[in-house]
């Protein structure tokens, strides 16, 4: 059986349920029926409209991109601002989802930056907490996430829903509030789609600047933030649990917590399309580092990996990486998503586990939140949330089934 946090991570969702999938099935077998009789063009058009949207339906599915309808609407815009397609002037910051009961705000901004970073204009997505314009003074732990490739800063907001899953979490009590930034990696060059976080050599974006001497900074600047590392928390899936790894190993003075969701152990094509030479590649293969790089003595590292990966490199290479972390020191869990692949429907699964792992890691006035009841109660739901309490310290291995 799932615990109920881990139905309060994927719920029944329309676009990922059973029966649009069947109906659109039973559209196509009709089509073709129909027009072997009739034999029209009309029939054939048809017919292979209806089999596509089967396959598109099907393969979302199993994959998790777009769960619901409302995601449709932040991918377009995402996309949008890269094509500079009724792109807003760099600054502004709009309101995407007004706070309602229990709710908090969703706003999509666009950061200024700097031409010679060579990237594109882009959506950097926010998740401000219930209650965040009520006390101005406060300041919030930070939770930056970064997406896959192919992919974009919709990711995270629209395939893993994280503003449902914060609003869940933090109203219940069950992690304590917190604003999550989600920028967007993309960036021009020869390896504009896979950048791997990184500065590239030949040519193309400078990712790894961007993160940490443009986005920060803006974040820090026009977000209500916790500039002290131990309330800063770094996620990435796929080609963005590598960006985590890499970045957050490299850069101890800015995060204690690494979040990660089937993360790779080196930066792969990617990273040979984005840097000139074989030694800078090696510089950021975790794999091969990770055993030498100075570690804090407060790193917390979370690692998710997909049950049907196990056997495979990449789920070893994640197995290798955390052992050795652990061996030096760091708080390691290691978490396996049963029955996942390595999509976002089994991300969304992890995180909030990740969640409560980083959860259990913030100071103690933080963590002493989590037991406070809710100022912005919801309207009770089908799926209840976790019941509320103080976090202990979490284990350093989790058991296969969830």
């Amino acid at each position: 059986m799932r615990s109920p946090i881990s139905r309060l991570a994927d719920p029944p969702r329309l676009l990922r349920a059973r029966w649009p999938v069947a109906v659109a099935a039973g559209l196509t077998a009709a089509g073709v029926l129909l027009g072997r009789r009739s034999g029209g063009r009309r029939w054939t058009l048809g017919t292979g409209g209806a089999l596509a949207l089967t396959t598109a339906l099907a393969v979302n599915r199993y994959v998790g991109y777009v769960p619901t309808p409302g995601a449709v609407g932040m991918y377009l815009a995402s996309w949008s601002a890269r094509l500079h397609r009724s792109t807003p002037p760099p600054g502004t910051v709009r309101t995407w989802r007004q706070a309602e009961d229990g709710s908090g705000r969703v706003l999509a901004a666009q950061v200024p930056v700097p031409r010679e970073l060579r990237l594109p204009a882009s959506i950097t997505w926010v998740w401000t907490p219930p209650g965040y314009d009520d006390e101005p003074e406060r300041r919030y732990p930070l939770l930056l996430m970064l997406h896959g490739t192919p992919g974009s800063s919709a990711d995270w907001f629209a395939a893993a829903e994280v503003p449902r899953l914060l609003d869940e979490l933090v109203t219940s009590g069950a992690i304590p509030p917190v604003v999550a930034v989600a920028p967007d990696l993309n960036g021009t060059g020869l390896s504009w789609l896979d950048t791997e976080g990184l500065d590239s050599t030949t040519g193309g974006a400078q990712i790894e600047t961007f993160l940490w001497q443009v986005l920060l900074p803006w974040v820090q600047q026009h977000l209500r933030v916790s500039d002290d590392r131990r309330r800063r928390m770094l996620a990435g899936f796929s080609a963005g649990g590598f960006a985590a790894l890499d970045q957050g190993l490299r850069h101890p003075e800015l995060f204690a917590t690494l979040l990660t969701f089937e993360p790779y152990g080196d930066p792969g094509l990617g990273g040979r399309l984005m840097l000139r030479t074989p030694e800078e590649w090696a510089e950021h293969d975790v794999s091969s580092y990770v055993g030498d790089v100075p570690l804090p003595p407060d790193l917390g590292v979370f690692v998710d990996i997909a049950g049907h990966a196990r056997g495979r490199t990449n789920g070893q290479v994640a197995r290798s990486i955390a052992g050795v972390l652990r061996a030096r020191g760091a708080q390691v869990l290691v978490r396996n998503e049963p029955g996942h692949d390595h999509t976002w429907v089994m991300a969304k699964h992890g995180l909030p586990h990740a969640l409560a792992f980083a959860a259990s890691r913030l100071p103690a006035d933080e963590r002493r939140l989590t037991t406070e009841p809710a100022r912005h109660p919801r309207r009770p739901s089908a799926q209840p949330a976790p019941p509320a309490r103080e976090p202990g310290p979490p284990p350093t291995s989790a058991p296969d089934a969830a």
